[in-house]
């Protein structure tokens, strides 16, 4: 296999498949579906992300997905979607008091994953991986910056 950035992004789906069933299958008795428990990991861990067409093109899933996921965690008392104060069309989405519980179970969950997937690799090899990935972000982000650059001037 080359080693490239789409064999990143691939070997970066394949963990991500395995985190979201792995939690899938330790919340199964829980009556969530793996879209819900997903939104509920995200919500948590990235605030920004606010929004249902953000949450559909972060996970990739459609927009019914994303709204049937909603409704059900908006019913279960978990969220709730507030009107943006400086543009009444868009709906922010929360998490409410009542979600806490379950995110600091989903964590920890979480957690206890990592320490049994990573537990015999070294802490310095997981720490060179960290820095070589945000260096990897860097350039991308750069990349990124001198493409907005260029297509302002031309615009």
């Amino acid at each position: 296999m080359k080693k490239n950035v789409e064999s990143m992004l691939g070997y970066f789906s394949r963990i991500r498949r395995f985190y979201a069933g792995e939690i899938n299958r330790r919340f199964r008795d829980e009556g969530f579906s793996p879209s819900e428990i997903s939104i509920l990991i995200l919500l948590s861990n990235n605030p920004s992300i606010n929004t249902s067409t953000q949450l559909r093109v972060v996970l990739g899933v459609s927009k019914g997905l994303v709204s049937r996921s909603m409704d059900s965690l908006i019913t279960r008392g978990l969220a709730v979607c507030v009107q943006d104060p400086s543009d009444k069309r868009i709906l922010r989405i929360r998490l409410t008091a009542e979600s806490e519980p379950l995110i600091q179970r989903l964590k920890q969950e979480i957690q206890n994953i990592n320490e049994e997937l990573l537990s015999d690799i070294p802490a310095e090899d997981l720490q060179k991986t960290w820095e070589t990935l945000e260096k990897i972000l860097d350039h991308f982000k750069e990349k990124e910056t001198s493409y907005e650059t260029e297509n302002v001037k031309r615009g």
